[in-house]
C-alpha cells in the first residue's frame, strides 16, 4: 500500500518525471509549477513539499540526470583503486552523462535561458559538475602530495581531464553533426587518460 509520507521517494520521482516532460516541451521560463503538477498528476502544494521552487526542481532534475545526486566515491576509496581505473571512471561517467538524450535536452534549456536566469546556471554548476571536479581535484592533489603525479594546480588538471575526454564529441552532438558510438566514447576516454598521465606522471 503506498505510503502517505510526504517525502515518499516514489512521489518525488513522479514529480521529477512530470517536470522533465514540461521543461523539455516548454523550456524553463514558460514552464510553471501548475503545468508540472498537472503533468505529474499531483497537487501544486505537493510539489512544494519536495521542492522550494521551480528553480530547485529544475536543479534537482539536472543533478539526478547527470548523477549529481549519486554519492561520489570517498577519497579513501579512490586511493585504493588503480590510477588509470579512477581517471577512466571519472572521464567516462562525465562524458556519458552529457551524452544522454534527455540530459542533453535539459542542458540546451540551460544554455538558452542562462543569460536571463544566471542564478539557474550557478545552481546547476554547484549541484553537480562542481562536486565532481572538486572530488577529482582532491584525488589529484593527493597523488601530487604522494609524489605519484606532478600537478601544480589540481583543479585545473581535473578540468583538463574532463575536457580531454570530450575532445569535440559534445559540440558535434549539440550541432547534430553526429552521435558517438560506445566504441568512440571508449576511444576518447582511453586517449584522454593516456595523454593526461603522460603530461603529469613524475619522471625519475
Amino acid at each position: 500500500m503506498p505510503s502517505n509520507n510526504p517525502l515518499n521517494p516514489a512521489k518525488r520521482q513522479q514529480i521529477l518525471d512530470g517536470a522533465r516532460r514540461i521543461f523539455i516541451e516548454s523550456g524553463f521560463a514558460s514552464s510553471s509549477v501548475e503545468k508540472i503538477a498537472k503533468a505529474a498528476g499531483v497537487a501544486k502544494g505537493t510539489i512544494y513539499n519536495y521542492f522550494d521552487s521551480k528553480e530547485a526542481l529544475f536543479v534537482a532534475l539536472i543533478a539526478g540526470e547527470c548523477g549529481g545526486e549519486t554519492q561520489l566515491p570517498t577519497l579513501a576509496q579512490l586511493l585504493n583503486t588503480p590510477i588509470e581505473a579512477v581517471l577512466n571512471r571519472f572521464a567516462h561517467q562525465w562524458l556519458s552523462s552529457l551524452l544522454q538524450e534527455e540530459q542533453a535536452a535539459l542542458f540546451r534549456i540551460v544554455l538558452a535561458e542562462v543569460m536571463q536566469f544566471p542564478a539557474l546556471g550557478q545552481l546547476i554548476e554547484s549541484s553537480g559538475p562542481a562536486q565532481v571536479v572538486q572530488r577529482l581535484s582532491e584525488y589529484l592533489a593527493q597523488l601530487n602530495q604522494d609524489e605519484i603525479l606532478q600537478i601544480d594546480d589540481a583543479r585545473l588538471a581535473a578540468e583538463q581531464l574532463l575536457a580531454l575526454s570530450d575532445a569535440g564529441i559534445i559540440r558535434q552532438m549539440q550541432l547534430s553533426v553526429s552521435n558517438p558510438s560506445s566504441s568512440q566514447i571508449e576511444l576518447h576516454v582511453n586517449s584522454a587518460v593516456s595523454v593526461f598521465l603522460r603530461a603529469y606522471r613524475r619522471t625519475v
